[in-house]
Parts: C-alpha cells; sequence; structure tokens
C-alpha cells in the first residue's frame, strides 16, 4: 500500500503518537469550549418545534431555561466535581454549560416549555397561528 506524503505529516501531528500538543489547533478543537457544548437536535413538527439538549448527568433542577426577548437561554451553572482518591481513571464529569437560541418570529413565546427526561432536555417552542408546517402530496401530471 502508498501512502502520500501528506499521510505521513499529518500522522506527525496526532495526538495519538504524541506530538498533539505541538499541533496549532489541538488545545482548541480537543479542550475548547465546544468539549463543554451539549449536542442539540432540532425537531420540525406541525405545531411546534422541539429541542433535544443531550445532557445526561443533571437533573432537572440544575438547568435555568430562561427567554431573552428572541434569545432562548439553556444554561446549566458550573458543577462542583468531588476529586476522589479512588478514582484510578476519570475521563467524564458534568460541568456547566451555557447555549444560546435566537427564535424566529414564528414561535409562540409565552407557551414555550421543557422537561427533563432519561438524560434528554426538551424544550418544546409551539408555532404561532399561520404559521404551521404544510405538508401534502402534489400529483405529477
Amino acid at each position: 500500500m502508498c501512502h502520500s506524503k501528506s499521510y505521513y505529516s499529518q500522522r506527525a501531528h496526532h495526538p495519538r503518537w504524541g506530538h498533539g500538543s505541538r499541533h496549532k489547533h489541538f488545545k482548541s478543537r480537543y479542550f475548547g469550549a465546544a468539549w463543554n457544548n451539549p449536542p442539540v437536535n432540532v425537531k420540525e413538527l406541525e405545531d411546534c418545534y422541539e429541542l433535544y439538549v443531550y445532557a445526561a448527568g443533571y437533573t432537572k433542577e440544575d438547568f435555568q431555561v430562561k427567554l431573552n426577548d428572541n434569545t432562548l437561554l439553556i444554561t446549566v451553572e458550573n458543577q462542583d466535581t468531588v476529586d476522589s482518591p479512588n478514582w484510578r481513571r476519570q475521563e467524564f464529569f458534568a460541568s456547566g454549560f451555557e447555549r444560546r437560541f435566537e427564535l424566529n418570529e414564528k414561535i409562540d413565546k409565552e407557551a414555550i416549555n421543557a422537561k427533563y427526561k432519561e438524560g434528554v432536555l426538551i424544550v418544546t417552542l409551539p408555532k404561532l397561528a399561520g404559521f404551521e408546517t404544510i405538508n401534502q402530496d402534489i400529483a405529477i401530471v
């Protein structure tokens, strides 16, 4: 198998081979703010949008969901991590985060609600009347 020169140059800077700290983007990729932000899926239904925030390791009391004009803010304050001498290896812990979402004019801001179930925060954003999604099949002639 033949590998191009670029393959070896990229491999030399991969963190697996011990050279990750010299790579100029290593810290921003692996230790930046994105590491603390939980992933979010957005689903559009006929009458609402649903935000699914994957945030395992929290309780519903840890979350603060606020609306400031057209910005939805989901935050969790910094969690105190307990350093235990019994840990042989610790790769994850719950830490604080903040996610912001700009809302459009389709959202009924007074009817927004949220629930936390099995590690997922589900925020429901109902649509105002007249902005419902219309689905129909179009006949091809």
